[in-house]
């Protein structure tokens, strides 16, 4: 009873940083505020929450784990999880360009080292979790060769509107530059990879990843 009482309680507070961040953007958000809006003392809050930037480590987690799972689902025919992968940061992107809450919440989740951290380590474990062990190969190089791409990704999507770039050309960077640079990965098996995924992309509704995202901690708790 009392851990589904603080799984319960900990899930609401997710949801109204949530809510907050959108509305507001994280640097206008403070723990009190988010304690008023989960109808909580602040002490009780920072009993689970001492510093909001755990609570952005927990937030990126489920925010991407969300669209992950909406993007292996549609990508479940064709079986190329690399493919996916680019499906994965365009429509990441492609919701913050529709969505300014969703843009406010990234926003917050790219100035944070630690859940930018988190991120790499999500897609590591995502890409072994899909069985690609074998081609992922040093987990060192893997690792380095994320962190580089997660971090370009995030200064292009920083720089779109002086560069020109759409969320599409920024994937196509991202998986490319992994899958030659750090995977070495022939360019024509790469060009498949990143044309199988942009007909993923015409297929993909981003309605769904919406209401999806929109539902995030709201799901009941298991008796």
């Amino acid at each position: 009873m009392a851990r589904r009482k603080n799984m319960r309680r900990r899930r609401i507070i997710l949801r109204n940083t949530f809510l907050l961040i959108k509305e507001h953007g994280l640097d206008n958000v403070s723990l009190q505020m988010i304690a008023d809006k989960s109808e909580i003392s602040k002490s009780l809050l920072q009993s689970y929450y001492p510093h909001k930037s755990k609570l952005i480590n927990d937030l990126m987690q489920e925010f991407m784990t969300v669209i992950l799972k909406q993007v292996a689902k549609k990508g479940a025919s064709v079986d190329n999880t690399f493919a996916e992968m680019k499906v994965f940061i365009d429509v990441l992107l492609e919701l913050a360009l529709r969505d300014i809450g969703v843009a406010r919440a990234l926003d917050s989740f790219f100035n944070n080292l630690t859940a930018l951290g988190k991120w790499g380590k999500m897609l590591d474990d995502w890409l072994r979790e899909e069985g690609l062990e074998q081609e992922l190969g040093n987990d060192q190089q893997t690792r380095i060769g994320l962190s580089f791409v997660v971090g370009g990704c995030i200064n292009l999507y920083h720089q779109r509107g002086d560069l020109g770039i759409t969320p599409e050309q920024i994937s196509d960077i991202m998986v490319k530059t992994f899958l030659s640079t750090f995977l070495d990965t022939d360019s024509e098996t790469v060009q498949q990879d990143l044309d199988l995924g942009h007909d993923l992309i015409k297929k993909f509704s981003l309605d769904e990843l919406q209401t999806a995202v929109n539902q995030i901690f709201t799901e009941p708790i298991e008796e």
